[in-house]
């Protein structure tokens, strides 16, 4: 860790204590993948959400969360006018992107959906090449998937469309995640119930909070979200976040 970060956490921490008015960083939150992280109403709420702003309060920061489509939450963070953005999956495609914390914040699985009368299982993205396959516009479904340019991708705004493109006969296939299609499944029971089912997965991908690598002082940002979220690794919170959120 570069040496002016170390110190602007020891800073951060040492206000904290003295109960001087902590700093706020501002970050892109995905609005449109609940229940990790969603716009609920006007506020920004997810499992994600409790993990960044509890691991940034550990270091002494408060969070404003920026609620976007996580394409432009990406763009925003590429173009440095962001600090960090979250829910990224670490790819071949955009490791060198971004600033990557210590560790991820959890991990998801990226499932195919077909039509219920389907008899196919256990499939991987090499069997979608050829194949008509709707996906969420920005999301990766991991390297296997996102770098094969022979899977035919109708790209949709949101995973919900992506799934009714499915119902609708539109789409051979739908990519989704796990917890995201079964949130949208169990709210929009009269649309989708029995319509489509799991056939495979294209990946099990880690999920973490990105940073900036040109938006000013990311790094101290990076710095601080490595030592909040050890801390809330050792103390219990991360437990009882992750626990809620099941």
């Amino acid at each position: 860790m570069p040496i002016r970060s170390i110190v602007a956490v020891v800073c951060m921490l040492w206000l904290r204590q003295a109960g001087a008015a902590l700093p706020t960083v501002e970050i892109g939150a995905e609005d449109d993948w609940y229940p990790y992280s969603g716009q609920i109403a006007t506020e920004s709420k997810g499992m994600a959400e409790d993990i960044v702003r509890a691991s940034f309060a550990a270091a002494g920061f408060n969070v404003h969360f920026v609620s976007l489509p996580y394409a432009r939450c990406v763009h925003m963070v590429l173009t440095g006018e962001l600090a960090g953005c979250f829910d990224t999956s670490r790819t071949r495609e955009n490791e060198r992107d971004f600033l990557w914390p210590d560790q991820p914040m959890f991990y998801s699985r990226a499932y195919i959906y077909a039509p219920s009368s389907s008899t196919e299982h256990d499939l991987g993205p090499r069997a979608l090449e050829g194949k008509h396959v709707a996906v969420t516009n920005g999301y990766e479904y991991g390297s296997d998937f996102d770098g094969d340019p022979l899977v035919q991708r109708a790209v949709t705004n949101q995973s919900i469309y992506s799934l009714r493109m499915l119902a609708l006969g539109r789409v051979q296939y739908a990519l989704a995640f796990e917890k995201v299609a079964d949130y949208l499944i169990r709210t929009h029971k009269s649309e989708f119930d029995g319509k489509f089912k799991v056939v495979g997965m294209t990946a099990q991908t880690d999920i973490y909070c990105v940073f900036s690598r040109s938006f000013k002082d990311s790094r101290v940002y990076l710095a601080a979200f490595n030592h909040g979220f050890a801390t809330i690794q050792a103390n219990g919170t991360y437990q009882d976040i992750v626990a809620a959120w099941r």
